[in-house]
């Protein structure tokens, strides 16, 4: 068996602790969807206990269904109200907005040491501008920040987008 010879900077249990806040931001997320009557089927998949993980095409987490409007959408769980992505993970996500033609939708659930939610915003990626973060981020990816003020993860924010 070939031997890889490269130094990850995430150790495993920083990219597993990740996950965590995701989890979270996904559970505080369908159950509101289910409240909203949108429907929703996981389209990404779950590569945390993967034994290599390579970088490559992202995937945004689900495809929401509502009234005949399809787009997808990607949860992210945040310590703080910091409204970045991994700018790997948000060029992929414009490939598959052109590719199906759809929108595609960050959520950002803030989740406080409690793992209580303090806030939750949505962005879009074609309505709500974004830019290359300044520098790289403690786990040496690079980043775009949402340049505006993103609104509240709510029914008419997300219907307004879709």
């Amino acid at each position: 068996m070939k031997e890889l010879d490269f130094d990850p900077h995430k150790s495993t249990s920083d990219f597993r602790k990740n996950y965590k806040l995701h989890d979270l931001a996904e559970i505080y997320g369908k159950n509101l969807l289910i409240q909203w009557g949108v429907k929703f089927a996981d389209f990404g998949g779950d590569n945390r206990f993967h034994k290599v993980w390579e970088k490559g095409e992202d995937k945004p987490d689900l495809v929401l269904e509502y009234k005949g409007k399809n787009a997808f959408l990607d949860w992210k769980g945040k310590h703080k109200p910091a409204w970045l992505v991994n700018k790997r993970a948000a060029l992929s996500y414009e490939k598959w907005r052109r590719k199906y033609n759809v929108s595609v939708f960050v959520a950002f659930a803030v989740i406080d040491d409690n793992g209580e939610l303090t806030d939750f915003r949505i962005a879009s990626l074609v309505h709500h501008k974004y830019t290359d973060s300044e520098k790289k981020e403690w786990d040496k990816n690079l980043t775009v920040r949402f340049l505006e003020d993103l609104p509240q993860f709510t029914k008419p924010s997300l219907l307004k987008f879709l």
